[in-house]
């Protein structure tokens, strides 16, 4: 049997565990959070030594339900793979590249995903806003009214207006807790949100009226920026094909034709020619990303 099909087949079994592992906990995470139970991942049994200590707060930010040091554990598992399959494929030298490829994948991804979490914070805003409006027309004072809305909002938006609505309870001026919010979450719509609050706590006045100006304020500005993301999905679109377009040619080449698999990775000009194109082919794919980011 084909070394290269062997490990292929692992590095896809192991993916695909723990894609189901990771939807299964994402589900109970959901259901506890329904039921009012406790949110928080349990512990693993196992421990992975090394882990680093900014892979947890990176996978939050990500938005992505899985443990650190599972994550790590997988992590660890793509470099071999891709070292296994390189080797059977190129000798040491593809060896060497895939085990570099197999750790910066995860990499990427996460730096691709950064700030997720905070965007989907941004987008139930308007939402916990009108939430915070309703509370004050039935004659809740403001921090009444942001511990209600926090009891109706979901995920890390959720637990910013507790913890906001626990620090007054507690003694905090107002005014203090919702900037010390703002500073925690430097978002645009929740810097918005803040100088709202904070006016109509020290002003008073109709809150009401303001809190829902500013939710359909953000409204709008969610629906500009969808619309523009709709607008430049295809730009994207074309630019991750012309992107990948070289990587697969050369897999396919590669994989078709043993001489250029042998002139590739078995010859000092062919490794060349290899880092030369992957190095152009990456930095064009940041040079046109960044030309197709919509702020």
């Amino acid at each position: 049997m084909n070394p290269a099909a062997v490990a292929a087949g692992l590095a896809v079994i192991a993916w695909a565990a723990a894609a189901q592992r990771a939807s299964r906990q994402r589900r109970g995470w959901r259901v506890r959070r329904r039921l009012g139970g406790p949110t928080g991942t349990r512990r693993p049994s196992f421990r992975i030594p090394g882990t680093p200590a900014l892979l947890g707060p990176a996978l939050a930010d990500a938005e992505l339900p899985i443990d650190a040091d599972r994550a790590w554990a997988l992590w660890l598992v793509l470099v071999l793979a891709g070292a296994a399959g390189g080797g059977a494929l190129g000798g040491p030298a593809l060896a060497v590249g895939g085990a570099a490829l197999g750790a910066l994948a995860p990499a990427v991804g996460l730096r691709a995903r950064r700030g997720a979490a905070a965007a989907t914070a941004e987008r139930a805003l308007p939402g916990a806003l009108e939430a915070v409006a309703r509370g004050l027309r039935s004659g809740g004072s403001l921090r009444q009214a942001m511990a209600e809305a926090a009891a109706f909002t979901p995920g890390a938006l959720g637990s910013e207006l507790r913890d906001v609505a626990a620090a007054a309870e507690r003694g905090t001026p107002l005014v203090v807790a919702l900037e010390a919010w703002g500073e925690r979450f430097p978002r645009p719509g929740v810097r918005l949100a803040v100088a709202a609050l904070c006016l109509g706590a020290e002003t008073g006045g109709a809150q009401a009226r303001a809190v829902d100006g500013v939710a359909a304020t953000l409204r709008e500005r969610l629906a500009v920026a969808g619309e523009v993301r709709a607008l430049t999905s295809q730009t994207r679109a074309s630019m991750l094909v012309i992107a990948a377009a070289p990587v697969a040619f050369c897999g396919f080449a590669s994989a078709t034709d043993p001489r250029t698999s042998t002139f590739l990775f078995r010859s000092p000009a062919g490794l060349v020619c290899l880092v030369a194109g992957v190095s152009l082919d990456v930095a064009g794919g940041f040079w046109m990303r960044r030309l197709c980011r919509v702020d």
